[in-house]
């Protein structure tokens, strides 16, 4: 399975989860055009202000002191 490549991969991210289904036919057929925008430019603006974050981990990493 890790190495079948002709399955598509899964996003790595919110960012990319949102662009897929905001591309995919199936949603739209599923739960509609409107539902689709609303749901995906949500979860992209939650990404946004995810990304705007400096975690723990990159206040230690980037700011040690040796």
């Amino acid at each position: 399975g890790y190495n079948a490549q002709d399955a598509g991969v899964l996003p790595r991210d919110l960012l990319q989860a949102s662009q897929a289904m905001s591309r995919s036919k199936i949603a739209r057929e599923l739960f509609g055009d409107e539902f689709v925008e609303h749901f995906t430019n949500t979860r992209i603006w939650e990404w946004r202000e995810y990304s705007k974050a400096v975690t723990d981990w990159e206040m230690k990493r980037y700011f040690e002191i040796t």
